[in-house]
């Protein structure tokens, strides 16, 4: 009977350490706005803006871009053109701009429209170098894409602007 009873005791507490992996189906809280992406077609049109935006190519900003968006750098609402013009200034004071890596990137869909009227949003942390000679400044940047009909209506960017300012003196 004892060794039974261990038996029993020895089962319940292994089934009870386990982690419950069973499937529940596909239900969604009631509470639930919407869902995330790892990966999708927007997540990719971002990964293209980020390259556009280090190497300046202005035909992949048109082609992925709402003629109408706006970029919000640090709160300074511009629009893609004005954005562009930012690098191009850049570029003439001997400042050039690398991807390091990217972080953490995640799409957001939500099963309503906001009040602006989106619903697809792409959030996405990297690292950018700033490099002036042979000076090499790091910043991390969180950018928010708002997506409409497959393209890109509203940026915001958000950074440290100290590495920019060192390498402008």
């Amino acid at each position: 009977m004892k060794k039974l009873v261990g038996a029993l005791l020895v089962v319940m507490s292994i089934t009870a350490c386990q982690s419950k992996t069973e499937q529940t189906g596909n239900t969604v809280p009631s509470e639930a706005f919407g869902y995330t992406l790892n990966n999708s077609e927007n997540i990719n049109t971002v990964k293209k803006a980020i390259d556009a935006g280090v190497t300046s190519d202005s035909a992949v900003f048109v082609a992925i871009y709402a003629d109408s968006a706006a970029v919000y750098d640090n709160m300074t609402k511009q629009t893609i053109f004005d954005n562009m013009k930012m690098a191009s200034t850049l570029k003439s004071k001997g400042i050039t701009m690398k991807l390091e890596k990217i972080n953490d990137i995640w799409e957001t869909i939500s099963f309503k429209a906001d009040n602006r009227d989106y619903s697809d949003y792409v959030n996405v942390y990297f690292d950018a170098s700033f490099i002036k000679g042979t000076q090499k400044l790091t910043t991390r940047i969180n950018a928010v894409f708002a997506f409409k009909n497959g393209k890109i209506v509203t940026e915001w960017d958000t950074y440290d602007t100290a590495p920019l300012a060192e390498l402008l003196k």
